[in-house]
């Protein structure tokens, strides 16, 4: 694992969480959620090249991927549900229930069913269908030529553009959870490693001892497509994910360039804080909902109880503040009772 691709996952899923819990005045949840597919079809192309693909490997990884989603879903829709029925907001809907268990609700072009239950789960099964599809995509687009590559990467882009052109805020959104709108994502991600091979018989770039100047460039391209985003309503439909493509793919180059001599931005995402958090990120990101819950209905009264208010302070305001670390207890908790037993037991079998 590159360490300052984990601490910028951590960081943009602590984006996610902010931008969810209303304090992100940028709305800049879309470009965390691009990084995730880029970086996810970067780091399987390092690590499972599939270079001769048979039943059983694939097999293998698929089973491997999925023991890694299902498992945490389905223990946070249970959660989900027993929390909205002690709460007297529970409604089942069979069929949209249903579809979100079997994580098939992301192909629905009906916002009630993409964000139905656990509005987060929409990702997984996005992620899912890319993590289906990786061993047939290393089979037979990993070993195309670079320039066959960026060409197919071209045409798809320029379909997305055409098809997010004019699209208003529903159709928009809808497209947003599309699994195979965010394919691109992934396959752009899985293109990175070769370009990065091709970046590396350059006489400049990624010679020098430390990364520093070439984070600065990334962040500096990360700014202007942020302030674009935030600054020119024209660029809206493709705000979600074209606007994103070339900041993060040069983001996760230069992590992987510059790996283990980091400047002073990648020493801060290897730093031990991020690592340790990035260990349970996967469960603070699906546990997000539940800990605004357990806060609003079990921590702020209990503030309020104190004092707070007669201070002037609204403890349920405090929402954005208290969300990351509650959160983190709670996705340490359920890394160590739940995901780690279950990874274990499932091994066994």
């Amino acid at each position: 694992m590159i360490k300052s691709i984990t601490g910028w996952r951590v960081f943009f899923i602590l984006l996610i969480i902010l931008h969810h819990m209303g304090l992100d005045q940028l709305d800049m949840m879309s470009l965390g959620v691009c990084f995730f597919f880029m970086s996810s079809g970067f780091l399987l192309s390092l690590k499972y090249p599939f270079a001769e693909l048979d039943g059983k490997s694939y097999r293998s990884f698929v089973w491997r991927r999925m023991l890694r989603i299902y498992p945490l879903h389905w223990l946070t829709l249970a959660l989900w549900l027993v929390a909205s029925a002690l709460l007297g907001t529970l409604v089942i809907e069979p069929l949209t229930l249903t579809l979100n268990a079997s994580l098939l609700h992301c192909w629905s072009l009906t916002y009630p069913v993409y964000y139905s239950y656990v509005k987060v789960s929409w990702f997984l099964g996005a992620l899912l269908f890319c993590y289906l599809c990786y061993p047939m995509l290393a089979h037979w687009f990993l070993p195309l030529r670079l320039r066959h590559k960026l060409a197919i990467l071209a045409l798809l882009s320029i379909v997305a553009i055409l098809i997010l052109a004019g699209t208003d805020d529903y159709s928009r959104t809808a497209l947003y959870v599309f699994p195979p709108m965010r394919l691109i994502d992934f396959l752009i991600g899985m293109t990175l490693p070769h370009l990065c091979q091709v970046v590396k018989r350059l006489p400049v770039i990624g010679k020098s001892d430390n990364g520093i100047d070439a984070e600065l460039v990334a962040v500096a391209v990360l700014s202007l497509a942020v302030m674009v985003h935030g600054a020119y309503p024209g660029v809206r439909p493709w705000s979600d994910t074209v606007i994103w493509w070339i900041p993060m793919a040069l983001l996760i180059m230069v992590c992987y360039l510059y790996d283990k001599r980091e400047g002073y931005v990648g020493k801060l995402m290897a730093s031990r804080p991020l690592q340790w958090i990035g260990g349970v990120c996967f469960e603070l990101f699906m546990m997000q909902n539940l800990a605004a819950l357990v806060y609003n209905y079990l921590l702020a009264p209990v503030l309020g109880s104190v004092g707070l208010p007669q201070l002037g302070i609204d403890p349920y305001s405090l929402l954005p503040w208290m969300i990351i670390p509650l959160g983190i207890v709670i996705a340490w908790v359920v890394n160590r009772c739940f995901t780690r037993p279950i990874n274990r037991l499932m091994a066994k079998n």
